[in-house]
């Protein structure tokens, strides 16, 4: 079957992608980000460009399909998001209706006996825009999922992972049933066989009913924390929020609109599910086991993504979600002239600008035991994987695109710098200079935010100097 994923690369998605070319399927895959790096270097998946809000970008990438996968939704978008869903999933349905599409299996969320958070009502609103359009949807509901990325479980781990002692509102005592993201996964890729489903909304929900507190608990005990959690009946919702902002990595608008349904008791009916697609449930404390192990696994993809093991040094403990600090310079030269600069790193150029500044940071590192007074580089004639420059390590080098490399000082948490190119025109390229910071708990977002002025003005200064170092280089070789 010709498979469309809209939201192939969130939590969801990045998994779905694989089980379903696995299952046979021909899949292609969406973002709104042309350069955001595919979590599956290996898999042949057609790509689209899709901005949901510009109905024109849509009919090219629905063109030949015959199922849509719809896993997006707008939490991340701030106060709008509610709003800025149903547009978007209006354009879906209004260009679906006028392609080849059979079906939409829309990826939406329990919700309780009568919604009355954003969030929430959200969800509905976006499953009736798509039921709307006369293409016969399929409405998978599900609530915390169990996974890397996932925000409720992210918000949950942050909070027990830092904090020994919680305060928090009554809502903590309503119940949810987590599930595991490879019991989605099956359900999912079941019902692309299942035409028979249209129509319906069906509840997914895991093998136990627990509690906030509960689940806070159980993630506890699977990092070998302690936290004491205390009940303030009268702890206002925007207060409990003001508080996530500081201590979680995920961003504050996501874990705002998750907080402000805490109160609401879900409602699920699994069984209709269970009887359609029979599959063994895995318990909440295997899912957070098999979770875990995943976070060891010694891979990363070229470009830096949110999650990724490595980038996180391996540790359960540092944010999911990376904090980013970048600047984009426009630069006359070509991707060979900006290659030439970035592999000056760590020589007598050092970062290009305020290396005053660099040097304050490793003698702070040097004073704690770390290593960050150990200047050079492992081979001063090219990058490669595995090499050191200064304190950082070289996780990935395209030749004339991107280069990765790990933070290697002592601070509270995972983190490294991402430089990478790209041509405008035969003459012209953008530079881009990141760096992603994984934060450990409250004492890594401190650490983040203290540093943040002195990141923007070193990003600045960098990307000027390299800029212009570039053009000189092209200048030279084209006299």
């Amino acid at each position: 079957m010709r498979i469309l994923v809209i939201g192939a690369f969130g939590t969801i998605g990045r998994k779905l992608v694989p089980a379903l070319v696995e299952a046979g399927h021909q899949v292609s895959v969406s973002s709104r980000d042309p350069h955001k790096a595919a979590p599956w270097q290996e898999l042949d998946c057609p790509r689209f460009t899709l901005d949901l809000l510009e109905p024109d970008s849509l009919p090219d990438a629905l063109a030949k399909v015959e199922l849509v996968y719809y896993l997006m939704h707008g939490m991340s978008d701030g106060q709008a998001h509610s709003e800025l869903e149903a547009i978007a999933a209006n354009n879906l349905a209004n260009a679906a209706s006028k392609a080849d599409i059979t079906r939409i299996i829309y990826m939406g969320s329990l919700v309780s006996a009568k919604p009355k958070s954003e969030h929430m009502l959200a969800r509905v609103a976006t499953g009736q825009a798509l039921a709307s359009s006369g293409v016969a949807v399929t409405e998978l509901r599900a609530g915390i999922i169990i996974s890397p990325g996932s925000a409720a479980f992210e918000v949950m781990r942050d909070l027990v992972g830092h904090m020994p002692l919680a305060f928090v509102p009554k809502a903590i005592g309503t119940k949810a049933p987590p599930i595991a993201l490879e019991n989605v996964l099956y359900y999912l890729v079941k019902l692309a066989e299942m035409p028979e489903t249209a129509g319906m909304v069906l509840d997914a929900a895991g093998p136990e009913w627990l509690s906030y507190r509960e689940l806070m608990l159980k993630i506890a005990n699977h990092l070998n924390k302690k936290i004491k959690i205390m009940v303030l009946p009268g702890l206002p919702i925007q207060l409990a929020c003001m508080v996530l902002g500081v201590i979680t990595s995920v961003p504050q608008s996501l874990a705002k609109a998750l907080i402000a349904g805490l109160a609401e008791q879900l409602q699920a009916n699994p069984e209709p599910l269970r009887e359609l697609i029979p599959q063994p449930l895995i318990s909440l404390d295997q899912a957070i086991e098999q979770l875990l192990n995943e976070e060891q696994v010694h891979t990363y993809p070229k470009r830096w993504q949110d999650g990724v093991p490595t980038f996180r040094n391996f540790s359960s403990l540092h944010g999911f979600y990376a904090k980013a600090a970048k600047k984009v310079v426009t630069v006359q030269a070509s991707p060979q002239a900006l290659w030439q600069v970035i592999n000056l790193l760590g020589g007598k150029h050092r970062y290009f600008y305020l290396n005053s500044l660099w040097a304050m940071r490793e003698w702070m590192d040097f004073v704690v035991g770390g290593k960050g007074r150990e200047h050079g580089r492992t081979d001063y004639r090219q990058l490669k994987v595995g090499d050191r420059v200064d304190s950082w390590t070289i996780l990935s080098a395209e030749e004339n695109d991107c280069l990765v490399m790990r933070f290697g000082m002592k601070a509270p948490g995972g983190g490294g710098m991402q430089l990478s190119i790209e041509a405008l025109d035969a003459d012209t390229c953008q530079l881009e200079v990141a760096l992603y910071w994984h934060p450990a708990g409250f004492w890594g977002l401190v650490y983040w935010y203290f540093f943040a002025p002195w990141h923007s003005w070193l990003l600045y200064g960098m990307t000027q100097q390299m800029g212009k170092l570039a053009e000189d280089i092209e200048q030279r070789q084209s006299a």
